[in-house]
């Protein structure tokens, strides 16, 4: 549109000028040594013009070899941009291999060859050419010199994936040095610090992690409350007790009552030999929100005394009544105060409102102790039933037709 005016404008500047000149063309006259020279004021105009146009050959003639270099240059950034673009598309279709070929292959050429490297390297990674992948990430990181984070980064993950956890937090280190370190980075670092069990790192980790733009509150919480679950666990496993205490002091408060947290420190509790400890962090759990993983945790706990642990856990019992997991909690801590009528009458009405194998088999051990053996059988019949999902299709067998079968058996051998 706006070319059309300025074409529009110059026709009737144009044509306004050319009346203009018709009547009075104008006159030029210059001396040059010792010549004078006449001519129309628009033969000058064209001459100018003219000499305007030679004098810009003539420099572009003089540029001519530098002006090639730039185009053969260009032509060379424009193929390996397509270069990197096809090896993008290859490695998203699973062709790494020719991934690797085709970015390599104008790597040099490219106007930022590290790209180029780096998926060079994700595809022998991808291939499992580990000493070629390492090639190209050390290349990769000769020549990014301005721009090392997307070079190191790919670098610890390789790393992680091999669990060479110290090199790997020595290359995501480097990222701090330079100045570099970014959301990736640190959710990598944390993830190195959990595998190692470097809490205090991990403790130091979570304010930056809360603070890094990238990193949403979200996956700030979700990363911190794995941190402390995993070393909640790892002092159960150790059935270390001073360990485990002193991990549940150092939560912060809001973790400290969060449902999951609660749930790996009673079990760690229970490893370590400290049931009471989990009681109390359970109860308080269930007076605060219902949660059936802790209330079937409840039910496994050894309290010393039996007695007083099932009448609190009957005291949730007008609430939830028809919960089949206190239910069963409430028959397993029978059974440990030596109820085993209760613990019967618990049992049956937890399966019969929400079936479970655990049920079944508590049943079942349950009859077998106190002599009921049919009872026990039928429990564990149902068991299998509920575990394969349907009853086995066969025809009945007539005691009558049976007998008679045995009967002629015998009398022909």
């Amino acid at each position: 549109m706006k070319r059309s005016l300025y074409i529009a404008a110059a026709l009737i500047a144009g044509a306004l000028l050319a009346q203009y000149l018709l009547t009075d063309p104008g006159y030029v006259a210059l001396r040059f040594a010792g010549r004078l020279v006449e001519m129309s004021f628009v033969t000058f105009v064209l001459l100018l013009i003219a000499a305007w146009f030679l004098v810009r050959w003539l420099i572009r003639l003089a540029n001519a070899r530098s002006l090639w270099r730039e185009a053969q240059r260009q032509r060379k950034q424009e193929r390996a941009r397509r270069s990197l673009s096809r090896a993008l598309l290859e490695l998203s279709e699973g062709n790494w291999e020719e991934a690797e070929t085709t970015v390599l292959r104008s790597a040099r050429e490219a106007d930022a060859p590290a790209a180029h490297y780096l998926v060079a390297a994700r595809a022998a990674e991808l291939l499992g050419a580990d000493q070629r992948c390492d090639d190209h990430l050390a290349r990769a990181l000769d020549i990014a010199t301005d721009r090392r984070a997307p070079a190191l980064i790919m670098q610890a993950e390789v790393h992680l994936k091999h669990k060479h956890w110290q090199q790997a937090q020595a290359t995501l280190e480097q990222l701090d040095a330079i100045g570099e370190q970014n959301a990736r980075g640190l959710l990598l670092l944390a993830r190195v610090f959990r595998q190692t069990g470097n809490w205090e790192g991990l403790q130091a980790l979570e304010p930056r992690l809360r603070s890094t733009r990238g990193i949403s509150t979200r996956v700030a919480d979700e990363t911190v409350t794995q941190i402390y679950m995993d070393r909640l666990k790892a002092a159960g496993t150790a059935a270390d007790a001073k360990l485990l205490g002193a991990a549940w002091k150092q939560l912060p408060r809001s973790l400290a009552q969060h449902p999951q947290i609660v749930q790996v420190y009673a079990r760690a509790a229970t490893q370590c030999g400290e049931h009471a400890a989990a009681e109390v962090q359970l109860r308080a759990l269930l007076n605060r929100e219902w949660d059936e993983a802790a209330v079937l945790i409840y039910g496994e706990l050894e309290a010393d005394e039996p007695l007083e642990a099932l009448d609190r856990a009957e005291q949730w019992l007008p609430k939830h009544s028809e919960d089949a997991a206190l239910l069963l909690t409430c028959a397993r801590l029978s059974m440990r105060a030596e109820l085993y009528g209760k613990a019967r009458s618990y049992l049956e009405t937890s399966i019969a409102i929400r079936p479970r194998l655990e049920a079944y088999q508590l049943l079942a051990a349950l009859m077998e102790q106190l002599g009921e053996r049919d009872r026990a059988i039928t429990a564990l019949n149902d068991a299998l039933v509920h575990a394969l999902g349907r009853k086995p299709n066969l025809p009945k067998i007539r005691a009558r037709r049976f007998s008679n079968r045995r009967h002629n058996d015998r009398r022909q051998s």
